[in-house]
């Protein structure tokens, strides 16, 4: 029984801890302050690199999983040393975050180590047998092309595939890690290093034997095209990499084809279709567009040459025109190359979708027919246009979307189908781009060039720069107006830094034309004479849509220009970033108070970090909790002071000579700048109190407190909740709870400006979700005016200044002062535009007034 009770008495009633020396307690102190401003620096640190991380997936710009990688390494080193040093603070405490931690990572890893599942098959598979079941094995365009062989009213070059599954049988994981060692080290910027390493790895895969297997299977395939059309037959090998051709993510001509391939030259050929996935400007766009080297799989197309003597592309419907029931068709002589690379000037129609496909218009190049009496006639017949109408509103009806079709007649008539892919079209949810009608220029300002075809819609304005050459590539500055003489496939990689694209030579249907559309970059090609025209360095404004250059920055233009879309939607970095975030970024503990505000309701990275950075707060508010000596616990600040202020001296934030033992301070016995400073906002304008309310207003404060079952009338709430002041001479971590919000001020001033910043956080109240967002936006909006950079999220504000003068800190330590006081209850009110003007200007002025002056330190009547 006595044992019993001994432990009841221990359990309730605890003997007093030993007693410390003021000298033990100090060096305890002393340990615990490192601990704390250490876990405060991982914590911003992890903030930050969360709010880098969001912004970039947020942005629609493009980023590599290299970016990707690193900024969650960053949040897992600065959490996991948050971990630590709460621990350390705690005595040991907080075991399970480390589990919890370790499972986090641990699902992290995975997703961003996963590597994609491709399936097995045959090394060869007959072009007529394949499906767009086959697509993992043979690529988009391969998968489009057999199936559009199965059609009965469809030409199609007889061929074969070689699969997904050869290339992996080739290219073994010696290889995979050497490429990979090689690309991982190169600086992205660095375009001389790219071009050097991918011409190293495209000779190492070139130089590489392929197996024994695969090469007697390869010649099989080609006899088996000798029967077919002839001994010695001609071949062209085509890229079909896994995702080429998908709708929206092209590829246009980044990967190689070779033509007129013989027996001879065949294995060769084969594997410089596969080192092509390795070309600079190939991984250029992957960068871009967020596919990472083992996301793509290069599949090689085998078919036997066409004797071509017209060649072209048609886009079943116009680009940009759906509403426009017109086609377009684009042809050259001989094969099609010169459209695709934008050397050839060439035939353009534009024909009517419905029967009989009658023109509508036409354009003939330099390279149209001459009849006997030496004028030009166009290259295509009434007969082959309206044939090659008819087979692409066939295949348009065959894949259900709009679509862009290689093709050529060979010498006997007939027309062979080479290619056919989804046409790159604008996003339908992006604001379109309008004209503006010439009787809208000013005089003085109409375009000094038009002409050219719309390769790409779009406004846009820059500085001119020529690309000619290598060097000029490589010296090609971002934003800048890419002038190119022919828009060939090797520029490719400058297209996502311009700001538009011009060139001479070119039509809608080649290559860059396309991925100009895919990035959105305004494109304007076959303005004859333009580079001569163009200055080097010289600012102009394009708008493609309309073929017009105009000299100068033309903002009247610039303001139309439509929401660019997002380049990285749908990519498989995007979608491992999209997972990783939702174990990185939700946050789940929002309230302190809550009884569910516990270690084991951290489900997330930003939970962790905020469960740390509340307890290693408590942690030094508690600091002397555990000895009956207390010379580091708070002191309350005293005067006339509105509400309840605590202040804990961290190091040298008292003035010398301030007792240890004493329980207040008054204001002039701290020298801690950056408190001082933001008691100066505190107390430069006394608080009016809340403002008048309506029932409605009223009403939403019964209501928040209701849906809060924390709040108890019967004991101690947060409404109540002490203010802390952590200090010492040049750190102050202000932790604020007035009423319904909470706010936080942390500043470090420094001489080095490396070293100083300010933050502020803002978040809460008592009104509906509406009016706390419009009260956050207010201070935002003034915090932006005084040179804050913010950060904002409904009723959430994250205010940053960094890397200023202490003077310059000083200033906006004030503000913020004034504003975290001031800012009480506002949300209440927050219902009337002509409210919110009226804060505004309040604030704007008393703020203006307060910096005016060096106001002194001074004790504060609240004013009621």
């Amino acid at each position: 029984m006595r044992n019993v009770f001994s432990a009841i008495k221990n359990m309730f009633f605890a003997p007093p801890p030993p007693k410390r020396s003021p000298e033990e307690l100090r060096a305890a102190f002393a340990r615990r302050y490192a601990h704390f401003r250490s876990l405060l620096t991982a914590n911003n640190n992890a903030l930050q690199a969360m709010a880098e991380l969001e912004k970039v997936y947020y942005s629609g710009e493009s980023y590599r999983m290299a970016v990707v990688r690193s900024k969650i390494n960053t949040i897992l080193v600065n959490v996991y040393k948050m971990i630590r040093g709460l621990r350390e603070m705690a005595g040991g405490r907080y075991t399970e975050l480390e589990e919890i931690f370790d499972k986090i990572s641990c699902e992290l890893s995975g997703i961003i180590e996963r590597k994609p599942e491709f399936r097995d098959g045959p090394f060869i598979l007959p072009l007529g047998e394949v499906t767009r079941r086959d697509r993992e094995q043979v690529g988009e365009k391969m998968a489009n092309l057999g199936e559009l062989s199965a059609i009965p009213s469809l030409l199609v070059p007889p061929g074969f595939v070689v699969t997904a599954t050869a290339t992996r049988r080739f290219l073994t994981g010696t290889h995979i890690d050497e490429i990979n060692r090689r690309l991982q080290t190169l600086d992205p910027d660095d375009m001389d290093g790219l071009y050097r390493a991918c011409s190293e790895i495209k000779k190492m895969i070139i130089d590489s034997p392929l197996p024994a297997e695969l090469e007697e299977m390869l010649v099989a395939g080609y006899r088996s095209l000798e029967e077919k059309n002839g001994p010695g037959c001609l071949v062209a090998l085509r890229s079909s990499g896994l995702g080429e051709d998908s709708a929206g993510v092209s590829f246009a001509g980044l990967y190689r084809t070779i033509l007129d391939v013989d027996r001879e030259r065949l294995t060769t050929a084969y594997k410089e279709v596969v080192a092509g996935k390795y070309g600079a400007r190939a991984i250029a766009y992957r960068r871009k567009r967020g596919y990472r080297h083992e996301d793509i799989e290069m599949c090689v197309g085998c078919l036997a040459m066409v004797d071509a003597v017209v060649s072209g592309v048609t886009y079943s419907r116009v680009p940009g025109g759906e509403e426009a029931e017109v086609m377009s068709i684009n042809a050259v002589k001989g094969v099609g190359r010169g459209v695709v690379d934008g050397i050839a000037a060439t035939d353009f129609f534009l024909l009517a979708r419905n029967p009989p496909y009658s023109v509508v218009r036409q354009e003939l190049g330099h390279g149209a027919f001459k009849n006997e009496h030496n004028l030009a006639e166009p290259i295509l017949n009434t007969e082959q246009l309206r044939l090659l109408a008819e087979k692409a509103i066939v295949i348009e009806t065959y894949f259900g979307e709009p679509q862009d079709i290689e093709w050529s007649f060979a010498v006997d008539g007939t027309l062979n189908i080479l290619q056919s892919r989804p046409m790159m079209r604008p996003d339908p949810a992006a604001k379109k781009e309008t004209i503006p009608a010439p009787a809208a220029h000013a005089e003085g300002e109409l375009p000094f060039l038009t002409g050219g075809v719309c390769a790409a819609a779009g406004i846009a304005s820059g500085q001119v720069f020529h690309v000619n050459s290598d060097e000029e590539m490589r010296t090609f500055p971002n934003g800048a107006m890419l002038v190119l003489e022919h828009p060939l496939p090797e520029w490719a990689p400058l297209v996502s830094r311009a700001a538009a694209v011009i060139a001479e030579t070119g039509s809608e249907a080649g290559h860059l034309a396309t991925i100009s559309r895919e990035f959105g970059i305004p494109a304007l090609f076959g303005v004859s004479g333009v580079r001569q025209r163009l200055v080097q360095g010289d600012i102009i404004t394009i708008n493609s849509q309309a073929k017009s250059l105009y000299h100068g920055v033309r903002e009247d233009l610039l303001s139309q220009r439509g929401v660019k879309r997002d380049i990285m939607a749908g990519s498989p970095v995007q979608r491992i970033l999209t997972e990783a975030l939702q174990l990185i970024t939700p946050l789940n503990l929002n309230d302190p108070t809550s009884l569910q505000f516990k270690s084991s309701w951290c489900e997330t990275l930003h939970d962790i970090t905020r469960f740390c950075h509340e307890k290693s707060v408590a942690e030094m508010f508690t600091l002397g909790r555990g000895s009956h000596f207390d010379p580091g616990g708070a002191k309350r600040l005293v005067g006339d002071v509105p509400l309840e202020w605590w202040v804990i001296d961290l190091a040298d934030g008292f003035k010398p000579g301030v007792a240890n033992e004493a329980g207040t301070i008054r204001i002039d016995e701290i020298v801690s700048e950056p408190m001082l400073a933001i008691w100066q906002g505190i107390s430069a304008y006394p608080w009016q109190g809340p403002p008048p309310i309506s029932a409605k207003g009223f009403g939403s404060i019964i209501f928040q407190s209701a849906m809060r079952p924390d709040i108890d009338p019967s004991v101690a709430t947060p409404l109540t909740t002490k203010n802390y002041f952590l200090i010492s001479a040049n750190f102050c971590n202000l932790s604020v709870r007035l009423g319904y919000h909470y706010a936080m001020i942390e500043a470090y001033l420094s001489d080095l400006l490396t070293e100083s910043y300010v933050t502020f956080r803002f978040k809460g109240g008592a009104a509906d979700t509406r009016r706390k967002a419009v009260r956050a936006k207010l201070l935002a909006e003034i915090l932006q005016h005084y040179g804050f950079r913010v950060e904002l999220r409904s009723d959430a504000l994250l205010a940053r200044v960094k890397k200023q003068s202490a003077e310059y800190l000083r200033e906006r330590l004030r503000i913020l002062g004034y504003l975290t006081l001031h800012a009480r209850q506002l949300d209440m009110v927050m219902t009337q535009p002509q409210a919110v003007e009226r804060y505004r200007q309040k604030f704007r002025q008393e703020i203006d007034a307060m910096l005016a002056i060096d106001a002194p330190v001074q004790e504060y009547s609240s004013g009621g």
